[in-house]
């Protein structure tokens, strides 16, 4: 179950939630709205979400703090009105924004990625060590391919298995997975920076950008 939340003017919600009837019109979803933060942070204590939908005047260091920092799994978006005010200093992945006067416009083009992002609660299963390990997609960090070996970099810990990169940049694509190297599959949700032939994760490490995938990855984003 894909659960929102809303802090949010009741003309926005009605548009966003219009549009995200169409994106988890396969998914099962559901929704809370409300007015006060402190009203959100006791919701939180009941139930968890995987995306929140917040207007621009909770865009602050508290809420940062409160909201963002402590829900590193989930998806926020903010609706401003000037969305290229924030996205030259904040380039993570699952953070998002879209303008106030642009809602359909702009919700179409990042619907794709909330979608990805909002599923990531499933399991990869794999075998390591003879042990049978569930993975939720949104607990890895990254995938390296090191020899015939794929190395899965994980909250749980690291873990590894041999596949093919290629079968898993398959299986790993419809959950937000980029292929940002010919060794390495980068989960978005994680990136908090973009460089020139880098992108930095939310750990704190840097991962080879290549030229080839950084315009494959640029075009498919547009």
């Amino acid at each position: 179950m894909i659960r929102v939340a809303f802090l949010e003017y009741e003309r926005e919600v009605k548009d966003i939630v219009y549009l995200m009837s169409k994106t988890f019109v396969e998914n099962d979803w559901t929704f809370r709205t409300y007015t006060k933060a402190s009203d959100l942070m006791k919701g939180l204590k009941n139930e968890s979400y995987q995306i929140f939908v917040f207007d621009e005047i909770f865009k602050t260091p508290r809420i940062e703090s409160v909201f963002v920092h402590d829900n590193p799994n989930s998806l926020f978006i903010f609706v401003v009105e000037n969305k290229y005010r924030y996205l030259k200093e904040d380039q993570r992945g699952r953070v998002l924004y879209i303008e106030r006067d642009r809602i359909q416009e702009q919700y179409e083009e990042i619907q794709d990625s909330i979608l990805k992002q909002s599923i990531q609660t499933d399991l990869y299963r794999l075998t390591y060590n003879g042990v049978d390990v569930n993975l939720p997609y949104e607990e890895i960090y990254y995938l390296e391919k090191i020899d015939k070996m794929v190395y899965f970099h994980t909250k749980k810990g690291e873990f590894h298995q041999r596949i093919n990169m290629s079968q898993l940049e398959t299986l790993f694509s419809p959950y937000g997975f980029l292929r940002v190297h010919v060794s390495f599959l980068v989960n978005e949700k994680h990136i908090s920076s973009w460089y020139k032939d880098e992108v930095e994760l939310t750990t704190g490490k840097r991962i080879p950008l290549s030229r080839q995938q950084k315009r494959k990855i640029s075009a498919n984003k547009k």
